[in-house]
């Protein structure tokens, strides 16, 4: 509900200011270009007042947006860009020169299985895969930027009060298994990008079942959704 309640006041405004603009009241085009950021900033505000509340997802999206803020208003008078893709090769290249030893052992951490009630996932420049066995399931947040995170939620059992996920997806992607039984509805805002709700339980199987509730920021990415049965 509050993703639509956000939405609508975003309609609205740019609707206003497409008025005044044809009004000749101001320049339209010249505040997006120099404002956009506000967005990523509002959308990190929005996951921290949230319950529970998604503190990586959001604070990554605060700090972002203040860096891209301060840029347009020449508060930073370096420009970002120009060090922003050096920044992705050099931590490309310092992934292929990492020992296939850590790698390994990296990677049958991220395979681990946990029982925890909430996730906390933060994928920058990398991958993680995670499967949760918990038995009341509550939410939690999940990050990717450049980078990318499937979590199995196959073992888990939703908690009886539902749970929630603040998903983010920057130029990365994010993969979600749940059980057949669970109902899932998924909310957002999608920039040049989108999410797939494959379930079944989006067809309301059983409408008093536990809700799983995603809300997702997707920018550059993807987010996926389906079903596989239990101990598979």
């Amino acid at each position: 509900m509050k993703g639509k309640f956000y939405l609508g006041i975003i309609f609205i405004l740019l609707g206003i200011g497409s008025l005044f603009n044809q009004l000749g009241l101001w320049d339209l085009g010249n505040i997006i270009s120099i404002w956009w950021p506000l967005i990523l900033i509002g959308a990190g505000v929005s996951q921290l007042s949230t319950k529970p509340v998604s503190k990586t997802s959001g604070i990554t999206l605060i700090v972002i947006g203040a860096l891209f803020q301060m840029r347009e208003l020449d508060i930073i008078t370096v420009s970002l860009v120009r060090f922003f893709w050096p920044a992705i090769i050099i931590a490309i290249g310092v992934s292929m020169l990492m020992p296939k030893t850590l790698k390994k052992e990296n990677l049958e951490f991220n395979k681990s299985k946990i029982d925890e009630n909430v996730v906390d996932n933060l994928s920058l420049f990398s991958g993680v895969k995670t499967r949760n066995v918990s038995k009341n399931f509550k939410g939690g947040s999940l990050v990717a930027i450049f980078g990318g995170i499937d979590l199995d939620l196959r073992d888990s059992y939703i908690s009886n009060e539902g749970a929630r996920i603040d998903v983010t997806a920057a130029f990365g992607g994010v993969n979600i298994i749940v059980p057949p039984e669970w109902k899932v509805e998924v909310t957002g805002i999608p920039v040049f990008g989108g999410w797939s709700n494959k379930t079944k339980g989006k067809n309301c199987i059983n409408p008093d079942a536990p809700v799983l509730s995603l809300h997702c920021f997707v920018a550059f990415g993807g987010v996926d959704i389906k079903n596989l049965d239990r101990n598979n």
